[in-house]
């Protein structure tokens, strides 16, 4: 069964920022964590490109664990990003592909994210409409949440005299690294949120 992706959400930070905090396992982690009827339990890369996840998602007796793999596809810092995705569990596998654009609008970035899903199993025979009421409504809350997250992770602190900076080193690399982890936040919310019943 089809459920189509579709909408956008204007954060208030600039667009390097936003595009550094999509591909943050932090972030990342904590945006899934706030998703009502999402319960994280593992999400870790696996190679340059692919990362895998494990979460419980349901609510009331609705429950169950779903195993799931992300591919991106294609990056282009720091606007656009293509990710695929397949996620299985409790006899039901969804996969599907989105985009995630990002544009500067004065001192916020637009965040567009479409794309496309599927599911198959004991869910989809709940019928096209259900399924596409609460997917719509777990991608549109997880994105408004991926929005406040970043802007209380961007947000400006209290001035303090500046400190002479430091070298580049484990601490910038290590973050770097975590750089390429990002549009999984919304891909995994997309992805494992579009497949749990209500």
């Amino acid at each position: 069964m089809p459920i189509q992706i579709g909408g956008q959400v204007n954060v208030n930070a600039p667009r390097d920022r936003v595009w550094q905090m999509i591909f943050d396992l932090d972030t990342m982690r904590s945006v899934i964590s706030r998703v009502p009827g999402i319960t994280l339990e593992r999400l870790e890369q696996t190679s340059d490109l692919t990362y895998e996840i494990a979460a419980v998602v349901g609510v009331a007796a609705i429950k169950g664990k779903y195993d799931g793999k992300i591919t991106v596809l294609e990056k282009v810092p720091p606007s656009h990003v293509r990710i695929k995705g397949e996620g299985k569990g409790g006899g039901n596998f969804t996969s599907g592909e989105v985009s995630l654009d990002l544009t500067e609008a004065s001192n916020q970035t637009e965040l567009k994210y479409s794309g496309v899903g599927n599911l198959n199993g004991p869910l989809a025979s709940l019928g096209q409409r259900l399924v596409d009421t609460v997917g719509r409504q777990f991608i549109d809350q997880g994105a408004r949440i991926f929005a406040s997250e970043i802007e209380q992770r961007v947000a400006p602190v209290p001035a303090v005299p500046p400190a002479p900076p430091e070298p580049y080193g484990v601490v910038f690399q290590a973050f770097v690294a975590l750089v390429v982890l990002g549009t999984i936040a919304v891909l995994i919310v997309l992805l494992i949120l579009s497949s749990a019943p209500q």
